[in-house]
């Protein structure tokens, strides 16, 4: 077994290279090799187990494409029986660990994912795959040391993101701040601000979590609002060095202090919606670009950038990856009873469609709807060498909010025009809604205190900005008259007042905050009372 470590100190980062990130080096015919081959492997670690046998049958499929005819696309709902309660005698023989994720559709309160040991030494691999490239700036540059020190800005155990902490410590000697241990029992803002002092000290290499903890911990640098007041902790030398020469940084550059003047970061790794919304952000105030993964509790590690930061490249031995056309995507959501086509990677073309997984590594999903649309943007990378189709998270797939069938958002666009439209607002949820016989894209938006526009302008700007991230918008507007979208500004502290009820409520943590995209009618007429 390659002990990442000991060939650190051998120098062998070419053994590092090839391990962690040597995935970028397949064409498509040897990727789609190792997802056959992986699939098979799968079948027969399942056809004897309760759960297995109900989707392969009694006679298991002896090829990939007898799978994707006998096996039906699944949901979570198909698992209910086997998961919801941990049923591990319906599994496959062998030691698991559970992850949860959100229960979104309100039928249960959370969804529990089996974990198998290669799962979860996944998860860490891909992490130090993770460092590797968001730190380097060509092709086999290594730039890690044993005990770079990490910002501990993730959910706790048994959160897929708890997990990938530890197995990211258990593979590589890292260093977090707080420790996972300390940090476990911590609510999340204690944590980061915690993290952050930490980190003050003992500096700080990499950053994966959250785009937005790092864009609201620049915009708070800039302002001046970190606290910097003496106190023990800040009279340590190393902090005091540190701070004196961001301050004198900042003074020779003629700007406010900013983090990227306190830490020199290695890299930074993030994914998420935001993650385009806050990339500019976190490059200038953390002096680093982003670079973006797309993972999910049932499927684990599925793609990640390269060090050039553009299109996501899948992770050939973790999932069997399926593609629904969105033409299909959209058959099957008018007539449920439709099952719709698929393709697999090596038969995509560029545009949008709907993810399908299969785990590998002992995984139990198998041809998962997991409610994501992703977008192919190119057939390969050539700027380095990239032969795999490359993909980008596009949106939730029953969070898209069309408007009269010719105008498409996500969240990210949404997103996008309100930043573009220059309107300080503290947060934001839209949904469709019909009005005066039509339908309209209407916005909830809680202002911060020093935003002095009025209503009617503050709509102008944003429309001005949907326009330009949706121009079919823009056209339709101009054939039917500015009359789809609607603005109405929430009281002052609409959403923390929000958050506080559910955590007093013993909400789930994914259900704390509101959701951006198509809020139901309770969340909007609680946003919506003055507190």
């Amino acid at each position: 077994m390659i002990n990442i470590v000991d060939l650190l100190k051998q120098g062998r980062k070419d053994l590092i290279w090839e391990k962690y990130c040597g995935y970028l080096d397949l064409n498509i015919e040897d990727f789609m090799k190792i997802q056959r081959s992986l699939l098979m492997e799968q079948i027969n670690l399942l056809k004897d187990c309760e759960l297995g046998q109900k989707f392969l049958g009694k006679r298991p499929p002896k090829n990939i494409d007898e799978f994707r005819r006998k096996v039906p696309l699944t949901t979570y709902e198909d698992y209910i029986p086997y998961l919801l309660d941990k049923r591990e005698e319906t599994l496959p023989k062998g030691k698991y660990i559970w992850a949860r994720t959100s229960g979104r559709s309100g039928k249960y309160k959370c969804k529990w994912i089996p974990y198998t040991r290669r799962i979860y030494d996944k998860l860490g691999e891909v992490v130090i795959g993770a460092m590797i490239l968001s730190s380097c700036s060509y092709k086999g540059e290594v730039l890690l040391e044993p005990g770079d020190v990490v910002l501990l800005a993730t959910a706790p155990r048994p959160y897929t993101s708890g997990y990938i902490s530890y197995a990211t410590r258990d593979e590589m000697d890292v260093t977090f701040v707080p420790s996972l241990d300390a940090g476990e029992k911590m609510e999340f803002g204690e944590r980061v601000k915690e993290g952050f002092g930490q980190a003050m000290e003992k500096g700080l290499d990499f950053f994966f979590g959250l785009a937005i903890i790092l864009g609201k911990m620049g915009e708070q640098f800039e302002q001046g609002a970190v606290n910097f007041k003496p106190s023990p902790k800040m009279l340590c030398p190393n902090t005091i060095i540190r701070l004196l020469k961001g301050f004198i940084r900042a003074k020779i550059n003629k700007r406010k202090l900013l983090p990227s003047d306190v830490w020199n970061l290695k890299g930074v790794m993030t994914g998420g919606m935001d993650t385009d919304i806050y990339r500019k952000r976190v490059e200038h105030y953390w002096g680093k670009k982003p670079l973006e993964g797309y993972a999910c509790t049932e499927g684990g590690m599925v793609a990640m950038q390269a060090w050039n930061n553009k299109g996501m490249t899948l992770f050939p031995d973790c999932n069997l990856y399926e593609f629904i056309p969105f033409e299909e995507h959209l058959k099957a959501k008018q007539d449920p009873d439709y099952q719709p086509k698929t393709l697999l990677l090596d038969e995509v073309e560029p545009g949008i469609y709907e993810m399908v997984f299969t785990n590998f590594l002992g995984g139990v999903m198998m041809r998962y709807r997991v409610g994501d649309l992703v977008e192919v943007i190119a057939k390969r990378d050539d700027e380095i060498g990239v032969n795999i189709p490359q993909i980008s998270f596009y949106s939730r797939a029953d969070d898209l909010i069309d408007i009269g069938t010719l105008a498409r958002f996500t969240e990210t666009t949404i997103w996008q025009a309100i930043d573009a439209s220059g309107v300080k607002y503290v947060d934001w949820t839209a949904r469709k809604e019909e009005e005066n016989g039509g339908v309209v894209l209407h916005l909830y938006l809680e202002l911060k205190k020093n935003e002095k526009r009025t209503l009617k302008k503050i709509t102008f700007r944003i429309r001005k900005g949907l326009h330009k991230v949706c121009p079919e918008f823009a056209d339709m507007e101009s054939l039917l008259g500015n009359n789809n979208l609607k603005v109405t500004l929430l009281p002052a502290n609409a959403f923390n007042s929000y958050i506080e009820i559910q955590h007093q409520a013993g909400a789930d943590l994914a259900h704390i905050k509101p959701p951006h995209m198509q809020s139901k009618d309770e969340v909007i007429k609680c946003l919506l009372e003055e507190k």
